[in-house]
């Protein structure tokens, strides 16, 4: 599955652009290319009104953004878009989806400082392909520009070629883990899938 791009349907534009203007949302960016990405993000959120606390390049090279987003109940959602506004992976942030297993899943030993022996940024890519079943390989990976509890955004390609978004941290907790392909499509009352 890769992105296309031109593959968006015009019904799907069409509730893009209602959606826009029906749907109060607030974002907040210094960053003038990320508006659109913004845009889209807080759009799509089934609680609104939202705000947008960060924005950053999410590293897979082609210019999408990797938006963060509180809403109304002060949930955490962390969403990848293009600056067209195309929305390609959207999911809410609250728990480990390994449970706390992750250092025990790679073998992650204890440093003496409280912290890990390797590198933050190493951990989160090695978790990040433990976490599909037969492994995977990882395309690439940077800070995810969360300040509250920073981690990073991780491509990972699974043997069948399949693309995913992973988002962990250095002590080896996955926030989030989506496959990335073609644009999402948003119900009039699901946001999400």
């Amino acid at each position: 599955m890769t992105r296309k791009l031109a593959m968006l349907g015009a019904g799907l534009a069409a509730l893009s652009l209602t959606a826009v203007a029906l749907v109060p949302a607030t974002a907040k960016t210094g960053e003038s290319n990320h508006d659109k990405a913004i845009q889209a993000c807080s759009t799509v959120n089934p609680a609104q009104p939202v705000e947008a606390i960060g924005a950053v390049d999410d590293g897979s090279g082609i210019g999408f953004s990797l938006v963060w987003i509180t809403d109304s109940e002060d949930r955490l959602w962390m969403c990848d878009a293009d600056s067209e506004g195309f929305v390609y992976s959207y999911s809410l942030v609250n728990d480990d989806l390994l449970e706390g297993a992750g250092p025990e899943l790679i073998g992650l030993k204890p440093a003496s400082n409280g912290g890990y022996e390797d590198q933050p940024q190493t951990v989160a890519e090695t978790i990040c392909a433990a976490y599909l079943t037969e492994g995977g390989t990882v395309l690439s990976s940077r800070p995810d520009g969360l300040s509250e509890d920073p981690g990073y955004a991780v491509f990972v390609e699974d043997k069948g070629g399949a693309l995913y978004l992973c988002n962990a941290t250095g002590d080896a907790m996955v926030w989030a883990f989506e496959p990335i392909g073609d644009p999402l499509t948003f119900g009039k009352t699901e946001a999400v899938s």
